[in-house]
């Protein structure tokens, strides 16, 4: 009896000790996990979202801000029977119902933090969801922050779009203060110049009740607002742009030609902003919504690169300004036949001619005489084959083939062949020649200001490098793109009072009668004698012509008062595409 008593105490005195030790590891060694458990239970963050700084056009007026707005959030851990608060949802707010399941079932690092179900939600939606709100136990209303854009789709491709930190966003910024459920710039500006508009988050903590109710706000985290953005871009000269593109597929890019400063730059298709996600399926993604052409549409240039032709054939000596080559309207290379545009030929012509009349034969020509390798090493020297260095994220460098790839010297001449440039690169190019040979680094963000705008940082243009052209090629040179515009090629892009100089291409055609797209392009500067504007107007289902008569509106509204909305908007039956021969390009 005795013995077994002893065994008794023993038992007791094992249950005890292995006792106090759980106490002692729960209350002493693992005292900092329970206590945020149970703080996380009954005191909550409510992050209101990181601000971001504001988007200013170089004149100060606003392209893009944060405004308030009111989301839709769940709490995981309250959140006891996500199937039928998800048909709640889906009945009273028409989100599907699978969709809401998919994130109310996502699993969550911290079941504690709010998640986001629907932003920007209206009144009546607000209204709606208070009325259920007895059926809906971790759903809530909230305030948020919503990035704003005054010109919507206008602006996509320049500025960009804001979205939701990745978790592989989220390990590569994770000592930046940067949670799941931030947004941060996933496009155009707004990803290039992140870490200057991106601010610090803010919001409050609150002690709620066990049905996860609000009971009282315990303090306030005050936001950090993010930098603001001064750019280059002018807001009337981009929406004289928007206009004059209309719903075309292509892009217009204007730069200064004194210093790279980037006034405008359209691409479209485009997407909202504000909901990217309708454009990533389905019809929306058949057109390549999201691609940039100005920086990542690699096009054949057309006639716009027998600029470089000229300049090659000038400077080395291999024609003069007077030599004349006969245009019958083909020529006989080897066991080829090779067209002109114009299928009877433009008869005996010089250089002076050969460029207001984009003639083929006369290019092909002096082409053959040059060689490949020399036309080449020329659009070398302009950097083509290179990106330019815009401030925007994937920006594509073209391609400049070696000679064996290249199509041959007759092609290369004419701009077609295995030869492609981006919209950016042909208006550096034609900058260059605007301004004598200065290739400028185009540039967006002019200044980086402080919240209390302060000057935090300020961008001056750069030099990439002085292309030295002869005087007397300039001349030749320049004269030849005014007489594009007075009588050529380019007549649509004319403006009472206002000298232009420019250069039509076809980046690539194809037979009419089967049907196949015309890709149009027009290259210019303006006022010619002491030009502050440069552009680059490509179609890709339009005429050179056209291209050029959406310039000269362009440049009207911007030079004159005579520009209205409706003088900017171009239809297509009012332009006449140059006749196609049997190869049909100019």
């Amino acid at each position: 009896m005795e013995q077994r008593l002893k065994n008794f105490f023993l038992v007791v005195k094992i249950l005890l000790a292995i006792l106090l030790v759980q106490c002692l590891n729960l209350q002493v060694i693992q005292f900092s996990h329970y206590r945020r458990l149970s703080d996380q239970n009954c005191i909550r963050t409510i992050d209101l979202g990181i601000p971001r700084g504001k988007i200013f056009d170089r004149n100060g007026r606003i392209l893009a801000e944060d405004k308030t707005c009111f989301n839709l959030v769940f709490v995981p851990y309250d959140l006891k029977e996500p199937r039928r608060v998800a048909s709640v949802l889906s009945r009273i707010l028409g989100i599907d119902y699978y969709e809401l399941i998919t994130q109310l079932e996502k699993k969550s690092s911290n079941p504690f933090e709010r998640r986001i179900l629907k932003r920007r939600l209206s009144q009546s939606e607000i209204a709606v969801v208070s009325e259920y709100a007895f059926n809906l136990p971790g759903v809530f209303v909230q305030a948020g922050l919503d990035r704003q854009y005054t010109l919507e789709e206008g602006t996509a491709h320049l500025l960009g779009y804001t979205g939701e930190v990745s978790q592989e966003d989220l390990e590569l910024m994770r000592d930046e203060g940067v949670k799941a459920g931030h947004f941060i710039g996933k496009y155009g500006i707004e990803k290039q110049y992140d870490n200057f508009l991106r601010g610090k988050s803010g919001g409050y903590q609150i002690e709620v009740d066990a049905h996860g109710h609000q009971r009282k706000i315990i303090r306030e985290i005050a936001m950090v607002p993010g930098n603001n953005l001064v750019l280059t871009v002018d807001q009337s000269i981009q929406e004289a742009c928007i206009d004059a593109l209309g719903d075309r597929t292509g892009c217009i890019v204007v730069m200064d030609p004194r210093t790279g400063e980037v006034l405008a730059l359209v691409s479209k298709p485009s997407f909202e902003p504000s909901n990217v996600a309708k454009y990533i399926k389905p019809p929306y993604s058949r057109n390549n919504p999201f691609l940039n052409r100005i920086i990542a549409g690699q096009y054949a240039p057309g006639s716009i690169f027998k600029i470089i032709t000229e300049i090659a054939a000038l400077e080395t000596g291999d024609i003069g300004q007077h030599d004349r080559i006969e245009c019958t309207g083909s020529m006989e290379v080897g066991d080829r036949i090779f067209h002109c545009w114009k299928e009877e030929g433009h008869g005996w012509v010089d250089i002076n001619q050969a460029l207001p009349f984009s003639c083929n034969v006369f290019f092909g020509t002096i082409g053959s005489k040059i060689g490949v390798e020399r036309i080449l090493e020329y659009a070398n020297i302009f950097d083509f084959g290179k990106p330019t260095g815009i401030d925007l994220p994937g920006e594509k460098g073209g391609n400049l083939p070696s000679v064996a790839e290249s199509g041959g010297a007759i092609n290369i001449a004419i701009g077609q062949g295995a030869i492609t440039a981006t919209p950016i690169q042909l208006c550096a190019m034609i900058s260059a020649v605007a301004n004598g040979g200065n290739l400028w680094k185009p540039f967006i963000v002019k200044k980086i200001l402080d919240s209390g705008n302060k000057v935090i940082k300020e961008f001056q243009p750069f030099l990439r490098k002085t292309i030295f052209i002869s005087d007397d090629t300039l001349t030749i040179l320049k004269r030849g793109l005014k007489n594009v515009v007075r009588f050529g090629t380019g007549a649509g892009a004319n403006v009472a009072g206002i000298e232009i100089a420019g250069k039509t291409g076809t980046a690539q055609i194809g037979h009419r009668d089967l049907g196949l797209p015309t890709r149009g392009a027009f290259a210019c500067y303006a006022p010619a004698d002491s030009p502050n504007i440069a552009m680059v107007v490509v179609l890709d289902d339009g005429s050179s012509s056209q291209a050029a008569k959406i310039a000269g509106a362009i440049i009207r509204k911007v030079y004159t008062s005579e520009g209205t909305r409706s003088e900017t908007s171009i239809s297509d039956t009012e332009i006449e595409s140059l006749p196609s021969g049997s190869q049909g390009f100019e």
